[in-house]
């Protein structure tokens, strides 16, 4: 029974010791981290200068190293959100099977079957006479 209770008292101060320990290590990450303005402030330069010539891939990385640099500059992340869309864009024009791989690039109009004519749908049933049943609402 001592035995019991002191193996108790043990593991709960080596759990306690642990969750302690891991808080204050993840504490002093977070402390260290320090934001480098100006690398971030040359990685925009660099990116604008990039998306003004239309090489919006390149555009992206500097911008994408600029967030690295600066996580919480808000002008950083909104430049990185348009050329990621714009490297997109140019990734496409590149490479037209990107949007839709394997698709008939066959015109409209040619020798073209009528397409079937939708099935019936099946009759109401028929309600009983005496009782009034009540409508659910559906889709």
């Amino acid at each position: 029974m001592r035995l019991n209770m002191i193996s108790g008292i043990l593991g709960a101060l080596f759990l306690a010791a642990f969750l302690t320990f891991s808080q204050g290590a993840a504490a002093e990450e977070r402390k260290q981290f320090v934001p480098d303005k100006a690398q971030c402030a040359k990685m925009l330069q660099f990116g604008k200068q990039a998306y003004m010539r239309g090489k919006y891939l390149d555009a992206k990385g500097y911008f994408r190293r600029a967030v690295q640099a600066d996580p919480r500059s808000a002008l950083a992340w909104q430049y990185y959100d348009l050329a990621s869309v714009f490297a997109l864009a140019e990734k496409v024009e590149q490479d037209k099977k990107l949007i839709a791989p394997g698709a008939s690039t066959r015109q409209e109009g040619g020798n073209l079957k009528a397409a079937p004519k939708p099935p019936t749908p099946p009759p109401a049933p028929a309600k009983k006479a005496g009782k009034e049943e009540e409508e659910e609402e559906g889709c």
